[in-house]
């Protein structure tokens, strides 16, 4: 069967298809009509065998087991949601069916630590500007087509260029590359150009949303290499962490600062000369959460590249 959310206060329960959407608008794939919940508040997406769920900038916010959502995670069997008031379980009989030994060499192998190492890797964060304002003048089901359409082309660019995508977090999109030579650099780069390029406007969805509404999508990228930790940190879960990973979301943020598309961490093109006819240096700023201030670079227009 389905994996499905089941109401803990209420007789109610709602099968889980590939991408969800939750909130209090008519034609939310889930509707909860509850004054606590936004009108486009959370996203439940199926990725192979997990369920991923993200928060949309809701006002009260999402919850699994009382910890608040702040980025994409991946529910397991038994988890308690809440959207405003309203508490739910997560129910999926492709965990739950385990059992007798099957059973408890599945739980005995969650005991076991998994390896993790530490490697270097190439880092792009993606992130859909101005989404929660564009977001509160469509409906639900306009939403939810966007955001289908824009995790499909993140799909098609980033792994068509060697990218792992790490996870999807609402309206944003974490990837990463292994290794930092130049080559992988460039296709970094030219995965950012195209994201943020106006070809990436002319999606139909978008296209539509332009010439209906006129209401303009525009992505915002961030790139930087460094150091990470990557390794299984959960059932199925694959994933890279480390203060690379934080200084590259951190770079994204500038990127509405400086009011540009693309910014590149100062690492990012240390010791890659072609990279420097790529881009201009956009200054040195403070970021949240870091001692020192970071340099950006922003990627100047240029025709595609042949990788």
């Amino acid at each position: 069967m389905a994996a499905k959310l089941k109401s803990l206060d209420k007789d109610l329960e709602f099968p889980l298809e590939d991408f969800n959407l939750i909130g209090r608008s008519p034609d939310a794939s889930i509707r909860l009509l509850d004054g606590g919940v936004s009108r486009q508040h959370a996203t439940i997406r199926r990725d192979g065998s997990l369920f991923w769920i993200s928060d949309l900038g809701s006002a009260n916010g999402t919850f699994v087991n009382d910890v608040a959502v702040t980025t994409a995670r991946a529910l397991r069997h038994g988890d308690r949601v809440q959207f405003g008031t309203g508490s739910f379980v997560f129910d999926n009989d492709e965990e739950s069916g385990a059992t007798g030994t099957h059973a408890s060499s599945t739980q005995a192998l969650h005991t076991i630590a998994l390896p993790v190492k530490t490697v270097k890797a190439t880092l792009l964060v993606g992130d859909l500007r101005n989404f929660t304002a564009i977001s509160a003048q469509l409906s639900a089901e306009e939403v939810a087509a966007m955001l289908r359409e824009w995790y499909a082309q993140c799909e098609q660019v980033l792994k068509s260029r060697g990218a792992v995508i790490d996870k999807f977090i609402g309206d944003g999109v974490f990837a990463y590359w292994h290794g930092t030579d130049a080559e992988t650099r460039a296709k970094a780069t030219e995965a950012a150009r195209i994201l943020s390029g106006p070809e990436a406007g002319e999606t139909p969805k978008r296209k539509w949303l332009k010439d209906h509404m006129n209401l303009e999508v525009h992505c915002h990228i961030g790139l930087n290499i460094g150091d990470v930790a990557l390794g299984a940190m959960g059932r199925g879960m694959t994933t890279a962490v480390g203060e690379a990973v934080n200084v590259t979301f951190r770079i994204e943020s500038l990127t509405r600062k400086l009011q540009v598309p693309v910014l590149a961490g100062a690492p990012f093109l240390d010791g890659w000369q072609e990279g420097l006819s790529l881009y201009q240096n956009a200054g040195i700023h403070p970021v949240k959460g870091q001692p020192d201030p970071v340099e950006v670079y922003s990627l100047i227009d240029v025709p595609t590249m042949a990788l």
